[in-house]
């Protein structure tokens, strides 16, 4: 049990510092599926985060030019992830907790980054 939560670890942390570096301009399907379930942890009742504003807005805006199956697959994530972390305790909470705090966070990452962009009007 002591491995796996090791493994765990390793794996959430090499997950989000590839995310951090290599933060796309435009999300992925995947990308775009995995932020709507980090915004369902982020919205739950048990593990509600202030970013969560941040976040919803990215994916709002990422969300426009989505084929239809890949929002109902974010829908379902993101409704997944907030019934999971509602019911989680123990060891399970903690687990639902690094993955907010480490993937979830480099997507908030990438928010502040395209925020940062300048854009053509302000350049001239």
């Amino acid at each position: 049990m002591r491995v796996a939560s090791v493994v765990v670890g390793l794996v959430v942390a090499s997950v989000s510092a590839s995310a951090a570096l290599a933060a796309p301009r435009h999300l992925s399907d995947v990308q775009y599926i995995e932020a709507n379930r980090c915004l369902g942890l982020m919205t739950s009742k048990a593990l509600a985060s202030p970013d969560a504003g941040a976040l919803r807005s990215y994916v709002d805006r990422e969300g426009w030019s989505r084929v239809p199956a890949a929002l109902d697959q974010a829908d379902e994530a993101r409704e997944t992830a907030q019934s999971a972390a509602d019911r989680s305790s123990g060891y399970t909470r903690m687990q639902l907790q690094a993955e907010r705090d480490g993937v979830c966070r480099s997507f908030l990452a990438s928010t502040t980054a395209a925020a940062s962009q300048p854009t053509k009007s302000s350049l001239q």
